[in-house]
């Protein structure tokens, strides 16, 4: 199932995208969503410029089945690399039709009109027509590719301006309404009963003793998938720990004590996934490293919710998944239902940077509702399930084999890769995926995903070859199947470590031949755009000069090879901890379309991968996940974020390039950079912790 379809198979005409209405608003659909990244305002922006209106003028419809615009799941930091471009060429396609009406009606030639807001003006005069007096008499059921003509880059007046986020004023204000604010008449709360871990199945359940519980609405029981449904929320909040008493679940020891031994030390089939040049002919002195990470949560602040209503035809469904055309089909494959008879719409959630829980919600909800007909069921995860129960990022294991030429020349790289998988999203027939889907009596037995190639962005092997120029690199992995964990999609996906093992390698070649970091990279670079940033990023963050008591580290890396380039420069203090003081990062994403909304996106990535990379880690008894609460799973606090300046390099000539993941990488690299230059010890196991440190340190 495509993840990324091309958004004019299911919206090929200039309706589907835009109307015109009496009130002097534009109705705009999105088939992307909102979660976090200030996506709508840069959609609302593209469309504004190219309809010459103002961007207050537009309302926008996202994320609803309803509207039959596919946008496919808005992750990988594709957004504006695909629909932003469909986006663009159906506004530009929806100005010239209504062009062509103005002209025929003034008796005049195109390029004498003129459109201000909206407003046709005929040699600078106003006409008195508009969009809106000219919508009835204008159909909009043309071709986009037939009509569309996209401004020249002299044409254009917004791109490049920040505008004001759409989304922020009524949340700051707290009169956003999130998926979490919605209300129906009647309607029902639930809770989920959870496994103790991930094969752990019901024995037994005192079915008559919860049934006389006060408060209770309905026990649902299917195989080992448990709820709780009650009228009120603190009701059924309430009755999940004395259920959870009447349950008497399996459980399961594994043998696995260490899980990043176990995957260093896999024998899984290994994939080639890259080979340029001969690795096995290269020559020179061998220097390598070997990075891993243990495994993460997605930590999400706010907890995964969804809304499920069964009528006597429709399934309606309320979420704040990144997925919801893909969630559609899903469901219709699970419960045989056709996807006409199914509506998902999308209503803003916490951020979730990856495959969370909030798909796994979703199907909590519909599993009980489909017992309640008639009724909305809302079911809100606990902490304890976002942490414990949703996708896990993947522990990985990367090694790298270089070898250095007499002259100093990186002569090869080779790569090897070890990771389980990263993404097992739902995708129509793969309800598999899906929690409950393993619980319930009759359970989609999940098969072992694809890994992504590659030359399709990959997955583990994300951001494994090096942009510098080696004539010889080859690049392997070994997916691990055979783990009991859930692992998903997290921000990146393989990008973070395959990054922190490359750019951490390439400091340490540096040194070893008493050479400065960035002097060094630059030295091994022909792509002009990488050395643009690079060297701006050393500019700005005044490179080769510390202050007292602190020590820089640079970074590089384009995601995927074909997204954003980010050059990134961390500057910590060590005492007893690692502290992150400044971070200085340049960034290309071609042309720009709202400066701060990539100064956000970029600014949010440092933050949170600074917390990847110091503090964050899941830990195991046997097969149960610690990690339940603040406590055995910390994150990164107020008081530890760093002062953060972000330059952005404008290139208007240039495609869009997806910003989301550009940073996750190059900042653990740096700041382990800058530890090797404050200590001269290499922690090549993530999260750095003082631990770590001080066991490098005595080893």
């Amino acid at each position: 199932m495509n993840m990324f379809p091309n958004s004019f198979d299911s919206a090929p005409k200039i309706e589907n995208w835009f109307s015109f209405r009496e009130n002097g608003t534009v109705r705009m659909v999105s088939g992307k969503v909102e979660i976090g990244q200030g996506i709508n305002t840069a959609f609302m922006q593209i469309a504004a410029e190219e309809l010459d209106i103002n961007p207050e003028r537009i309302e926008l419809s996202a994320g609803d089945t309803r509207d039959c615009l596919d946008g496919g799941c808005t992750s990988g930091s594709q957004s504006m690399q695909t629909e932003g471009v469909s986006l663009r060429k159906a506004a530009s396609a929806a100005r010239m039709l209504m062009l062509e009406k103005a002209a025929e009606l003034l008796q005049s030639d195109i390029n004498n009109i003129e459109i201000k807001d909206g407003e046709f003006f005929l040699n600078g005069s106003s006409t008195k027509l508009s969009y809106w007096s000219l919508a009835k008499d204008v159909k909009l059921d043309k071709s986009v590719e037939k009509y569309m003509k996209p401004k020249t880059k002299e044409q254009k007046r917004l791109m490049g301006k920040s505008l004001k986020r759409i989304d922020l004023h009524d949340k700051i204000l707290g009169k956003h309404k999130f998926i979490h604010d919605l209300e129906f008449d009647q309607m029902l709360h639930a809770r989920v009963i959870r496994p103790p871990s991930a094969s752990s199945r019901l024995i037994s359940i005192d079915k008559e003793k919860i049934n006389s519980l006060p408060n209770i609405k309905k026990l649902i029981v299917d195989g080992s998938f448990v709820a709780v449904v009650s009228k009120n929320e603190e009701d059924a909040v309430q009755l999940v720990n004395k259920v959870n008493k009447q349950c008497h679940w399996t459980q399961v020891k594994t043998a696995i004590t260490d899980p990043i031994e176990y995957i260093r030390n896999t024998d899984a089939p290994m994939t080639l996934s890259l080979e340029k040049g001969n690795i096995e002919t290269a020559e020179g002195t061998n220097i390598s490293t070997e990075a891993s990470r243990n495994f993460l949560c997605h930590a999400s602040i706010g907890p995964c919710c969804s809304i499920a209503h069964w009528g006597d035809k429709k399934l309606s469904v309320y979420t704040h998944s990144q997925a919801p055309f893909p969630m559609k089909r899903t469901l219709s494959a699970i419960f045989k239902k056709p996807e006409d008879d199914i509506d998902v719409q999308h209503y803003h959630g916490s951020g979730c940077y990856g495959h969370n829980g909030a798909d796994d919600v979703v199907l909590d909800a519909v599993l009980i509702a489909k017992e309640l007909i008639g009724h909305h069921v809302r079911v809100v995860w606990s902490r304890e399930d976002e942490l414990s129960s949703s996708p896990l990022a993947p522990g990985m294991v990367t090694k790298i084999d270089a070898k250095i030429g007499s002259k100093g020349e990186i002569n090869s790289f080779d790569v090897l890769v070890k990771s389980p998988p990263h993404v097992k999203r739902p995708a129509g027939k793969n309800g598999e995926y899906l929690l409950a889907a393993e619980h319930i009596s009759s359970p989609i037995t999940p098969p072992n995903p694809i890994d992504t190639p590659l030359n399709k962005g990959g997955a583990a092997d994300r951001n494994s070859v090096p942009l510098y120029d080696i004539p010889n690199i080859r690049v392997r992995k070994q997916v691990v199947y055979d783990l009991p964990w859930r692992t998903s999609a997290m921000r990146g996906l393989g990008a973070f470590v395959n990054v922190y093992a490359i750019e951490t390698l390439m400091d340490d070649i540096a040194l070893s031949q008493g050479k400065d970091p960035l002097e060094f990279r630059l030295s091994n670079l022909k792509d002009e755009r990488v050395i643009a940033v690079l060297e701006q990023v050393g500019e700005i963050s005044n490179w080769g000069s510390n202050n007292p008591d602190t020590y820089k580290g640079i970074a590089f890396s384009r995601y995927k090879n074909i997204g954003a380039y980010c050059a990134l420069v961390a500057e910590i203090k060590v005492d007893e901890e690692i502290e992150l003081i400044n971070s200085w990062a340049v960034i290309d994403a071609g042309e720009i379309v709202n400066p701060d909304g990539i100064k956000n996106q970029i600014e949010g990535g440092i933050i949170q991968a600074t917390s990847c990379t110091l503090i964050e880690e899941v830990n195991f008894d046997q097969e149960i996940i610690l990690a339940k609460d603040w406590e055995t799973y910390p994150i990164l606090k107020f008081n530890q974020i760093p002062k953060i300046y972000v330059d952005i390099i404008d290139r208007p000539e240039e495609p869009f390039l997806g910003v989301g993941e550009a940073a996750h990488g190059p900042t653990a690299a740096a700041i382990s950079n800058a530890l090797m230059s404050a200590l001269n010890i290499r922690i090549k196991e993530l999260p750095i912790t003082r631990d770590r440190i001080i066991s490098s340190v005595n080893g």
